[in-house]
């Protein structure tokens, strides 16, 4: 027998297993000097090696598929996280807010409006069903009535089953995986009422005692969603023969974000037809936070981290992590100690939220945040508006023609691809840091045919003063700014502003290098007037009674050039880049 040693365990490719073999059976007396290639035994080593490829895949991916990290197919991956007590987030319905006016009789006040009740919309030539979530009741003191309502889009569904004996493994299933979970009810009829008992959704063992009258909610095979009910001990459980209704929401997600112009699809008169005028309707707020199921890049990150956090929040990530995971609709989330704040305020977290396609911090999101967070806080939560550094991009990009085709615009186009993909992938969130080498790097790596480029990184802020009226103002930068000699010429200094009208002249601000800031005339350059001091080293502009006349744009941007170009953001500042942040001069040479 030959000796074992010789096998390699390692290889799996399809021909250097083959290989394998045939150099295990020459070390063979018996197959010495055999000639496997022309012989019928190389059949057989096929079959075996495409055997063996074969189950080293399986098993490899087998394996894989046991692990939250390597796992690739989604029932995998919750299932794993299941273990963790993590719950996958559903699809969300899109949201908007409608104030509808009718005229009717008023005989049969009040009207009610009952849950279900819908209205269409038109998106892209797709039409998309919004429903009302809660029974509204409408009456008023003549003839004129009103109602205000959040509309969800999607229809409601019921799934029904009876509770059967509790010796029998018994499982009930929402049938539809497109579930909003948000919108699920829980009603449970038992001994054959008519009156349900309505069970309520609980993701903690917290509180919950032998009759409490909850239902908990898992994850199931195949993308859809699952109940389970207490066993009396934790939790009550239904009565033998009780009949179960699960109530719900089936959504699109984010399709049916951005609706604008709603139809009724009812009469809120209905039953009786007193409806005397058509609907009127007024829409407070379009469509928006629908979005879609959770990513399975989404529930590998989150799910360990849920695990420490055990339903409450301590620490400030553990604010940050709850918060992403309950609304999906944040885009960035930063909660800060008030040790930390100057000056520091003890016993209270600051929490600063950024929403995806949303201008600024809605109070109606704060009031929801602080409801949510505020029964799982150790301390007392303070929401404030998130703060916003832009960096401003300026690189000249030289490209080979002698290598590509390309012309200069779609150079450009490429190169600013590259910019927007690092802004999205490392940057665009709170406590942010830009190495200028390598978002150099990313532009010369988004072309073959890029030889080089100079890169020059600067930050601004964003002012909106009201026009016509003094105001006065102090601008934190918090990165050190570099400072020119004040004897030379430079068209840009390390401050200065987009153009607005003082006066009546079209003039800037800029900074002398020697603290002071100027209002400056374009036309001449000429230093009109000190308006301000600047501080190189803490990153600081302070404006005082600044009255500008008009400015262009929705704002007056205050540029800097940072001393170090590696760039930290705060931590209760986001760091972006906006589109027209990006400025590039394309030269094409040849090599």
């Amino acid at each position: 027998m030959a000796n074992n040693l010789s096998l390699n365990l390692i290889d799996l490719d399809f021909d250097t297993l083959k290989n394998n073999l045939k150099n295990y059976l020459k070390q063979q007396d018996q197959f010495k000097d055999y000639d496997f290639d022309g012989a019928s035994i190389n059949v057989l080593l096929d079959v075996l090696t495409y055997n063996t490829q074969k189950n080293a895949f399986f098993y490899n991916m087998a394996i894989s598929e046991a692990f939250l990290d390597s796992a690739q197919l989604r029932d995998s991956i919750l299932s794993k996280a299941k273990e963790l007590n993590y719950l996958p987030r559903s699809a969300r319905s899109a949201r908007a807010t409608l104030t509808v006016n009718f005229t009717a009789t008023s005989d049969n006040q009040p009207y009610i409006i009952p849950k279900g009740s819908s209205f269409a919309t038109l998106i892209k030539d797709t039409s998309y069903v919004f429903s009302v979530a809660e029974s509204i009741e409408c009456t008023s003191s003549n003839t004129s009535f009103q109602f205000t309502a959040d509309v969800y889009e999607g229809v409601y569904v019921k799934d029904s089953y009876i509770f059967k004996s509790t010796l029998e493994p018994q499982r009930f299933r929402l049938t539809n995986r497109n579930v909003d979970t948000s919108s699920l009810t829980v009603t449970v009829y038992e001994d054959g009422s008519t009156d349900g008992i309505p069970y309520i959704f609980t993701n903690t063992l917290l509180d919950v005692g032998s009759t409490s009258k909850v239902f908990f909610l898992q994850a199931s095979e195949n993308g859809y969603y699952e109940i389970l009910f207490g066993d009396n001990i934790i939790g009550k459980k239904p009565g033998i023969n009780s009949l179960i209704v699960l109530d719900y929401r089936v959504t699109v997600g984010s399709k049916a974000n951005g609706a604008k112009v709603f139809v009724p699809n009812f009469d809120p008169t209905s039953p009786y037809g007193e409806l005397l005028e058509t609907l009127d309707i007024t829409v407070d707020s379009i469509s928006s936070d629908g979005t879609e199921e959770e990513s399975i890049d989404s529930i590998k990150y989150y799910a360990p981290r849920h695990f420490p956090i055990q339903q409450r929040t301590v620490i400030p990530s553990d604010y940050e992590i709850s918060l992403k995971e309950a609304f999906p609709e944040i885009n960035a989330v930063s909660a800060i100690g008030g040790e930390d704040m100057i000056p520091p305020e003890f016993g209270k977290i600051f929490i600063a939220v950024d929403i995806s396609d949303v201008d600024g911090f809605p109070d109606s999101k704060k009031t929801e945040y602080y409801n949510f967070i505020k029964r799982r806080s150790a301390m007392k939560p303070v929401f404030i508006d998130p703060k916003f550094t832009y960096f401003q991009i300026n690189s000249l990009v030289r490209y080979n023609t002698n290598i590509t085709s390309s012309s200069k615009l779609t150079i450009e186009t490429i190169v600013s691809n590259a910019i927007s993909n690092y802004n999205e992938e490392m940057l665009d969130d709170f406590n942010v840091l830009l190495r200028t080498s390598k978002l150099s790097e990313a532009i010369n790596d988004s072309d073959m045919s890029i030889v080089s480029n100079t890169t020059r990184v600067l930050i601004y802020k964003k002012l909106e003063p009201v026009i016509g009226e003094q105001f006065s103002t102090v601008i934190y930068f918090d990165v050190p700014f570099d400072v020119y000699n004040e004897y030379l010429d430079n068209k840009e200094k390390p401050v200065y502003s987009t153009t607005f009208t003082y006066r009546g002249v079209q003039c800037h601000i800029e900074d002398d290098s020697l603290g002071n800031i100027w209002v400056v005339r374009n036309s001449d350059a000429n230093k009109i007037n000190i308006i301000g001091e600047v501080n190189y080293d803490s990153g600081t502009i302070e404006i005082n009674n600044l009255l500008v006349d008009t400015y262009e744009g929705s704002s007056i941007k205050i540029y800097c050039d940072p001393r170090d170009k590696d760039i930290q953001i705060r931590k209760d500042t986001i760091g972006t880049i906006e589109p027209d942040g990006i400025d590039l001069e394309i030269e094409a040479i040849r090599e």
